[in-house]
């Protein structure tokens, strides 16, 4: 019987970290979903801010848990969370929000998101095409 590390070893080439990655965008969603109270917003942007900063951090802490997908399949959760992070950034502009800490904290936020799920997502594509290697 083989141990982790020893299949870990195994395998030919580095893959992206997929949990990581989907862990870093579950914090950060987290941060887009309290954003708004704590650089202290208003309007819509702020209602916007939870809604899309809970479906972020939801489906990333869901794509770290299981990144070969569970029951949804494998490129559903990252992708919804890419579409969340895309949001996030035109949000702003939508809204019209004044350039200040919360246009510039969604900005940020939201496209460092987009790029975590792009980056989720291309990890999953490698993970699939791996052969899986059974004991």
């Amino acid at each position: 019987m083989s141990t982790v590390s020893e299949r870990r070893s195994t395998r030919t080439g580095r893959l992206p970290p997929v949990p990581r990655l989907a862990g870093l965008a579950a914090v950060l969603g987290t941060w887009i979903f309290w954003s708004g109270v704590f650089v202290t917003g208003f309007g819509w942007i702020v209602t916007n801010n939870v809604l899309v900063g809970a479906v972020a951090a939801a489906f990333a802490a869901y794509t770290a848990a299981r990144p070969s997908g569970g029951r949804l399949p494998a490129p559903v959760a990252p992708l919804i969370v890419l579409v969340a992070g895309a949001w996030t950034v035109a949000a702003p502009f939508v809204f019209g929000v004044e350039m200040g800490i919360l246009f510039w904290s969604n900005v940020v936020a939201g496209a460092l998101v987009a790029v975590l799920a792009a980056a989720c997502l291309y990890g999953g594509r490698k993970l699939e095409a791996e052969p899986s290697t059974s004991a």
